[in-house]
């Protein structure tokens, strides 16, 4: 039976989806760091400059369209984007262990995680020898996957493994694109073997993790 607003008598709760353009916008504020990054490849400004920059206008993004949402929609995004960080933490695991696991098992040449201490270096903690900027490069790693993670729960978190992997899919795009130039790469396809494994573990870790937290929110709104 059917209410004057079209809606079924008695039928259970179902979540509000947030319009896909504002989704976007919002997925899009949370990659702040990552076009950060790309910014200062293109435009070789300094990276801690870039990444406050992108942070506020981000912050920004996220205020503005939040403002002009329904309460209720307000509530659906943010619980998408804490189901994508929460599975984020997983797949960035799996991520790194899957590239750790893949060098040690090939005997590769390629060190994936010295990018870490290139990011320190970048963002001003001495030199990439050292320990601060390994710390702060892993930092920065770290917010770089969350946030990826964040981002694709906004606006991808009901659609699950092979969105996921398309996902990782991208990323990888973008860092192929810039990283080898940046880090003087000789064994270019060792590295594209290697990251692309990692970011197709991350992928579909991510897009699994995050439809089960999808799921799992709806059945409890519609309980």
């Amino acid at each position: 039976m059917l209410d004057e607003s079209g809606t079924t008598v008695g039928a259970p709760a179902r979540p509000h989806r947030p319009a896909l353009p504002a989704r976007l916008v919002l997925g899009a504020a949370c990659c702040a760091t990552g076009a950060a990054l790309v910014a200062h490849f293109l435009l070789g400004l300094p990276l801690m400059v870039l990444v406050l920059t992108t942070a506020v206008l981000a912050v920004a993004a996220w205020a503005v369209v939040l403002r002009r949402l329904d309460p209720a929609v307000r509530a659906v995004v943010a619980r998408r984007a804490r189901i994508g960080c929460l599975a984020g933490v997983p797949a960035l695991v799996a991520y790194d262990l899957s590239r750790w696991l893949l060098v040690e098992a090939t005997s590769s040449p390629i060190r994936p995680f010295e990018a870490w201490r290139a990011f320190g270096e970048l963002l001003g903690a001495g030199d990439r020898a050292g320990d601060a900027a390994l710390a702060a490069g892993f930092a920065f790693h770290v917010v770089n996957g969350l946030s990826f993670a964040t981002a694709f729960g906004v606006v991808l978190a009901h659609r699950g493994v092979l969105a996921g992997i398309a996902w990782g899919l991208l990323l990888e795009t973008a860092m192929v694109t810039f990283y080898p130039g940046w880090l003087g790469l000789k064994a270019l396809e060792e590295f594209v073997s290697i990251t692309v494994v990692g970011h197709v573990v991350y992928g579909a870790t991510l897009g699994g993790l995050a439809l089960r937290g999808w799921r799992r929110y709806v059945a409890d709104v519609s309980a």
